[in-house]
């Protein structure tokens, strides 16, 4: 883009980086938060619940399915079920864990209810169901399920 006038005008709103990609329907060579590592996870189970400030608390449980120890950060993605002008889904949290071959360990996750926030001449609080998924990178969602949040305040 060309400044016109001595202004460059940002015309890319919320669709910036990876949900710019999903937008286009293009895929990056690695995609946010693929990470790299010497084992393999399996998520066993996501269990989500609202809390008394109007996000919500997760727990995920994933286990070390490869032959060495190693580290594993689970990434929670809310997607709304209903999108209006909003990105397909967005990182609203994130908890590294360790394990050895064949172990489990649980991230504790909290999702504040600034993740259901966007800006429009100032921040706007978008109440209702959103879906969370965890996933090893955005690319890889492994479990979902459903999470009302709510402005409390």
């Amino acid at each position: 883009m060309t400044p016109e006038g001595g202004v460059l005008e940002y015309r890319e709103g919320v669709y910036i980086g990876y949900s710019a990609w999903t937008r286009e329907g293009r895929q990056p060579a690695y995609w946010f938060g693929h990470g790299l590592g010497y084992t393999t996870w399996e998520y066993e189970e996501l269990d989500a619940y609202p809390d008394d400030e109007g996000g919500a608390r997760v727990r995920v449980r994933v286990r070390n399915t490869g032959t060495r120890t190693g580290r594993e950060v689970v990434q929670l993605y809310l997607a709304p079920t209903e999108r209006g002008d909003r990105p397909h889904r967005w990182l609203a949290g994130f908890a590294s864990v360790e394990a050895g071959p064949g172990e489990t360990a649980e991230a504790d996750i909290v999702i504040a209810p600034r993740s259901a926030e966007v800006w429009r001449d100032g921040w706007q609080h978008i109440a209702g169901e959103y879906v969370v998924a965890a996933s090893h990178s955005y690319a890889e969602p492994r479990l979902s399920t459903r999470v009302v949040l709510q402005k409390i305040r």
